[in-house]
């Protein structure tokens, strides 16, 4: 009830690019990173947030280390509502992670109409079908992670309002509290009936 929707699926002219998450070596900011140098390369107008990993020395050099300084941002945690406000104010949320079982984070940008571009990592792919609920893209590979953004940059806005609808819709179906509270029941039941057999 307290998450805010966007009214409308469009890539700024400078493409606002948001990952939310610890610093852990599964979430792979190291190849975002990189693909953000390769879209800088290219000319391509962008500027990526990443929420969760202010003190992490080594992205900091990183960052500086490929002239990214002006092009990524860290922030350090911050609460849930103005998560959901940095969501609002993104065009396309990035999820580089080499594992995840299903991304809580991406349910919630899905929620707010923010379109999503994951990896295809752990079970990614029973909640984001390409170019229908979001974007998928290869593990550890900067390059198809920059590819895959110019080509969701050149996406029209009534193409990612569809997308974007299809993916609220998916997880209102699918990750209701209602739907989790049922299904969960449902396991338990099945337990203990196997029990008392």
């Amino acid at each position: 009830k307290n998450i805010s929707v966007k009214s409308k699926s469009e890539i700024s002219d400078v493409i606002q690019l948001l990952s939310v998450g610890r610093s852990h070596w599964k979430k792979d900011y190291k190849t975002a990173i990189k693909a953000m140098a390769i879209l800088k390369k290219e000319n391509i107008a962008f500027h990526y947030t990443i929420i969760g990993v202010q003190e992490d020395e080594e992205l900091l050099f990183m960052r500086s280390d490929l002239g990214l300084t002006k092009h990524v941002s860290f922030v350090s945690n911050i609460n849930q509502q103005e998560v959901y406000c940095k969501m609002i104010a993104s065009d396309l949320f990035l999820l580089p992670s080499i594992e995840e079982g299903i991304a809580n984070v991406c349910i919630e940008a899905m929620f707010c109409n923010l379109p999503v571009l994951s990896t295809d990592c752990g079970g990614m792919t029973e909640l984001i079908e390409d170019n229908t609920t979001g974007f998928i893209t290869s593990t550890r590979s900067p390059e198809k992670i920059a590819n895959k953004i110019k080509e969701i940059s050149k996406v029209g806005s009534k193409e990612l309002d569809l997308i974007t609808f299809k993916a609220r819709e998916k997880v209102m179906k699918q990750h209701s509290v209602t739907k989790m509270v049922t299904d969960m029941e449902l396991l338990y039941s099945n337990i203990l009936n196997k029990e008392n057999e």
